[in-house]
């Protein structure tokens, strides 16, 4: 019985709450690169559908005069040069909006790497903090 409570005892970790709040810091800063993850591959979709669809404009350009073209929930016909400009600033501004998620998420987990590396080092493997 004396073995057993000691062996409880031993494993007992007791959290300051310093190293509570950093914990807690670490699982926002897993739930914000989380949901900049999730924006990144909407973002990485739509990209897509916008690269799709100026190679259709490309193929269609000789056989049609004019395209329909969605602003919103109305279409407008445009011309295949309009067309090809307007998707070329859409693409664009998915491009700049990639380039700054990107940038959020590389700092979140620096920030997180740190918080890791300091948490580790105060509880070894008694802490799990993998966030993939």
């Amino acid at each position: 019985m004396a073995d057993r409570a000691q062996t409880v005892s031993d494993h007992e970790i007791h959290i300051k709450y310093e190293d509570q709040e950093k914990i807690n810091q670490f699982a926002r800063y897993n739930s914000k690169l989380l949901e900049i993850k999730d924006d990144l591959e909407g973002k990485n979709k739509q990209l897509q559908n916008l690269k799709d669809a100026t190679q259709d404009v490309e193929e269609l350009e000789l056989s049609e005069d004019s395209f329909p073209f969605q602003l919103g929930e109305v279409f407008v016909e445009m011309s295949a040069d309009q067309t090809q400009e307007m998707l070329a600033t859409y693409k664009q501004k998915i491009l700049d909006d990639i380039k700054g998620l990107q940038g959020k998420a590389s700092g979140l987990e620096k920030l997180m790497k740190e918080l890791k590396s300091d948490l580790y080092s105060k509880f070894g493997s008694a802490i799990n903090l993998e966030y993939d």
